[in-house]
Formats: C-alpha cells, sequence, structure tokens
C-alpha cells in the first residue's frame, strides 16, 4: 500500500519501557480510505502476520467474507476511530505502569504488548497470548467513554502482567478454578488502582444498567456458590461458559451471565485479607486451586 503509514509502528514508554504499543488503526485508515471493493479493509491486518495468526486462533478472524464485512461496514467512522485509538495511546503508558507497580513487576522479560485495533465489533478488550506470552488487544470501535477506558486497560493489563509473574497462559484455558482467580485478581486490581467506585463499575468496565444484575447475583448467592464450587474443579468450555461469557449455555440454565467475575472477585478479596496483590500474582496454578476452593467455603455474599 503505497503511501500507507508504516506497519507495526511503535511507541515506547520512557524510561521504564514497560510497554510496546502496536498500533494497527493506521493501516485500517490507510486501506479503508480507498473506497475500493477490491481493496477490503479486511486487509490491514496483513502487514502483522503474528497478530493475523492470534486473531485467527480465537475464531473471530476466521471467516474472511465476515471480517471484510464488519470491517468494510466501519469505514465512515474513520475520524472517530483514529481519535478513539489516540486516547489510548495515551492512556496506555499510565494503566499499565500503575498495574505493574500493584503487582510487582518490573518489567523482566521485556515491555508488555498492546496491539490497538479495529476489531469486529464484539469485543472491546482482551488478554491472549501473542508470540509466545499474553499481550493486550484493545479494540477502538467499541471502547466506553473515556472516562472508563482505564478501567478497561487496568484489568487486561493485569492479565497480560499476571502472566508475567505467573506464566497464567499455561493454565487450562477453560478452568473454572483458574479463571475465577484471574478474573478476581484483575478486578481488585482495577478496583484497588480506582477506589470509590460501586462494584459493578469494575465488573463491566462502567458500563451503566448492571446494577440490577449485581442485585441479582447478591439474591441468588447460594444456589451460585454451590453450582460454582460444584463445578472447581472442570476444565471444559461447556463447564466454564456460564460462569464467565454472555452467549446461552446449556448447563448454565438462568444463571446471571458472567456471575463468575463476582463470584471470583469476592473470593479474592477474602484471599486479600492475608496476602498482598504481588503475593497473590506470583501463586502456582496447583495453589490457586486450594486456595480458591478454600475460599469458597462459606463465602458470604458480596455487602
Amino acid at each position: 500500500m503505497p503511501g500507507a503509514p508504516r506497519p507495526g509502528s511503535i511507541v515506547r514508554m520512557p524510561p521504564t519501557d514497560l510497554l510496546r504499543i502496536r498500533d494497527l488503526v493506521p493501516d485500517f485508515l490507510a486501506c479503508a480510505g480507498r473506497g475500493a471493493p477490491e481493496l477490503p479493509a479486511s486487509r490491514y491486518p496483513a502487514g502483522h502476520p503474528d497478530v493475523a495468526r492470534a486473531l485467527r486462533r480465537d475464531g473471530d478472524w476466521s471467516d474472511a467474507a465476515r471480517v471484510a464485512a464488519v470491517l468494510d461496514g466501519l469505514r465512515d467512522r474513520a475520524a472517530d476511530l483514529a481519535a478513539r485509538a489516540e486516547t489510548v495511546r495515551v492512556a496506555l503508558p499510565h494503566g499499565v505502569a500503575a498495574v505493574a507497580g500493584a503487582l510487582g513487576w518490573s518489567g523482566d522479560g521485556g515491555p508488555v504488548e498492546c496491539v490497538v485495533l479495529v476489531g469486529l465489533n464484539q469485543a472491546n478488550g482482551w488478554a491472549g497470548e501473542l508470540n509466545g506470552r499474553y499481550a493486550l488487544f484493545l479494540a477502538v470501535e467499541q471502547l466506553g467513554p473515556p472516562e472508563d477506558l482505564d478501567l478497561l486497560v487496568r484489568h487486561e493489563a493485569a492479565h497480560v502482567v499476571h502472566d508475567r509473574r505467573a506464566a497464567i497462559r499455561d493454565w487450562p484455558e477453560y478452568g473454572v478454578a483458574n479463571a475465577l482467580f484471574t478474573e478476581g485478581l484483575a478486578t481488585q486490581v482495577t478496583a484497588e488502582l480506582d477506589a470509590g467506585r460501586p462494584d459493578e463499575a469494575y465488573l463491566w468496565f462502567g458500563r451503566p444498567g448492571h446494577r440490577p444484575w449485581l442485585d441479582e447475583c447478591r439474591r441468588r448467592w447460594p444456589e451460585i456458590l454451590r453450582r460454582v464450587r460444584a463445578d472447581l474443579d472442570a476444565t471444559d468450555a461447556e463447564h466454564h461458559a456460564p460462569y464467565f461469557l454472555m452467549r446461552d449455555s446449556p448447563l448454565a440454565g438462568d444463571l446471571p451471565k458472567r456471575c463468575g467475575y463476582l463470584v471470583g472477585l469476592t473470593a479474592v478479596r477474602r484471599l486479600r485479607r492475608h496476602h498482598t496483590l504481588r503475593d497473590l500474582a506470583a501463586w502456582s496454578l496447583p495453589r490457586v486451586r486450594s486456595e480458591m476452593a478454600a475460599a469458597l467455603t462459606d463465602l458470604p455474599p458480596p455487602p
């Protein structure tokens, strides 16, 4: 693409070198601005084959026609997407540094990789494997207002930094016990770094309208806790889904979707009474499993 920004432009965070930003949004805009159907916007990840492989690994980017249709539909948001990418680049250094300090990571192993991209109108951010370690992915078209962006950045950065401390990428992808712990820890980190918000803000990244969800989880706490404890050793997608995903699951029944996030947060807060965040972030998987089993015993509902 003649004239397009050089793929993989990197912004480094001086002087600690904790962060490496790969902003793919300029490449998307360069493709989208051509307006030619024979050059779909979905071509923009082509200069970043490692990122493209990571996206395909999750399945959402495997259907080329669908990817092209979604991304081509975002062409008319070019100015908005560019502005959002700039907001993300400004927010990332402080957010990653704050999380690194909270979890006791000094940059060992090289900087955190953050990929800023135009996604598929599904997730706003996630931590996923890239080149053998966790990276932070932020999809600008799905981001909320700037005042809530830090919640998302800190939560997902906590997963990435946690991976540097304990190699959580090697833990079972659908392990219920370790998912409760990792999501609970990431949420607690966010809550401690940005104190004063209600729990539903940390659990839903500031998006409004989730107080009824929190109230329902509290009301049905004994049932939820019983189900979680029964499934604690499960490592399959079917048992994982009812507690952590928004999609319908055959095993979920009418459980509140994503209720595992609240259970994980409540359990981690119990553990937090006796351990620092830095200690928690260094635990091995066997210890996580045993500590979570103990923490869930007679765990009272969140206040």
